[in-house]
């Protein structure tokens, strides 16, 4: 019967721990939330922020999406859960997304300059929350993950501070088992967040990573001049959640011409993924097989910017206009979903016949270039 259950949608089980007492301490135990949790990761979701600016304020609402229909194209207007709009106290400044891990979607929001930052840890198939706040006159940027090796929840809140022209961070973590807040080590390169807005951190398998800058002493880091930056300067900054110890990643080899957009992070098919444009011709996506080691990134697509130009205009027909970010390939690895961040819209690509198909759902204002893997769970925010 616990194989059974398992295998069952969280709504459901949540009304199966009403009936009684073996029930309700069945699916509270913590096994029974790891096979489910298992079971669940192979009906992935990817979550949208569909967000309308309202003079004063953001009205923003969550769209969840399972990802065989978008890979199949089949949703059109996806209606809006009332449960699923973001709700917040400074009516000026939106929820941020900082991550997400095991069925829960970590989000945070600027209070005011005095009081800090509020994180909103949120497991929208159990419908339940919890809040804390980072009180700082500092302006953090959030990330998060899942320490497997202690079984424990993590946000990471670092800041970039320049003086006399070097640049240099400020990191601290938040621990959900101990309920607070301490320093680790600053960063030993810097993330490139202000430039990859996004990407605040990308989570797999128990680390958070960064595209990162090496040899930024001198520079000016908040006016960069990307003309006079090598591939050679680019790494992945690796955060290891279980020893709070960072790991510098070599990029691929193949990787050997700065454009004007800034490459992207991305998890495909387990494995940490690195797009780039590469002569403002295509966009392709490398894959590391064995994480940490350089001699193991393959090149996973060479996608021509051909493909889009149908769905453009004259004028937009260059690659200016194209800035990818992929979000989820099949489980086949033939159909790939990507986002293109300058129109604010999603493709479908076909590696079999090599064709790109627009993603037809119709709701506005979707911030794609935003969106985030998502799977039910019944983990606890507490």
């Amino acid at each position: 019967m616990t194989k059974i259950l398992s295998l069952l949608p969280v709504k459901p089980l949540m009304r199966f721990r009403c009936v009684n007492k073996f029930y309700n301490t069945l699916i509270s135990d913590p096994h029974f939330i790891q096979m489910h949790l298992k079971n669940s990761a192979r009906n992935p979701n990817l979550m949208v922020i569909a967000r309308q600016h309202n003079f004063n304020s953001f009205d923003e609402n969550v769209l969840n999406l399972p990802i065989s229909l978008l890979l199949e194209n089949s949703l059109s207007t996806v209606p809006y859960d009332p449960y699923y709009r973001l709700k917040n106290e400074n009516p000026h400044c939106p929820w941020l997304f900082a991550g997400s891990c095991n069925g829960l979607i970590c989000l945070c929001l600027d209070i005011d300059t005095s009081h800090g930052s509020r994180l909103c840890l949120w497991n929208p198939a159990t419908r339940t929350k919890s809040e804390f706040d980072l009180a700082s006159q500092e302006c953090f940027v959030f990330a998060f993950g899942y320490d497997n090796l202690n079984g424990n929840y993590k946000v990471i809140a670092f800041d970039i501070k320049v003086k006399s022209g070097n640049a240099r961070s400020v990191v601290k973590v938040f621990s959900m088992r101990d309920n607070c807040w301490r320093n680790i080590q600053c960063f030993p390169v810097l993330p490139l967040y202000m430039f990859v807005s996004t990407q605040n951190g990308v989570y797999f398998s128990s680390t958070v990573n960064w595209l990162a800058l090496q040899d930024y002493f001198g520079l000016d880091y908040f006016h960069l001049n990307y003309s006079s930056i090598t591939p050679e300067k680019y790494v992945i900054l690796s955060l290891d959640l279980s020893t709070e110890t960072y790991t510098q990643l070599l990029l691929p080899r193949g990787f050997n011409k700065v454009s004007r957009h800034q490459p992207k992070l991305a998890v495909l098919m387990d494995c940490l993924c690195f797009g780039h444009d590469y002569e403002e011709t295509y966009f392709v996506i490398w894959q590391m097989k064995d994480f940490g080691v350089q001699s193991s990134w393959i090149q996973l697509f060479k996608i021509t910017y051909q493909n889009f130009f149908s769905y453009y205009c004259d004028f937009a027909r260059e690659s200016k206009w194209l800035d990818f970010l992929p979000l989820c390939l099949s489980k086949n690895g033939d159909t790939l979903i990507l986002a293109n961040n300058q129109e604010n819209e999603a493709f479908i690509y076909n590696r079999r016949d090599d064709r790109v198909e627009k993603i037809g759902i119709t709701n506005k204002n979707m911030l794609w270039f935003e969106a985030w893997d998502y799977v039910e769970s019944l983990v606890s925010t507490h």
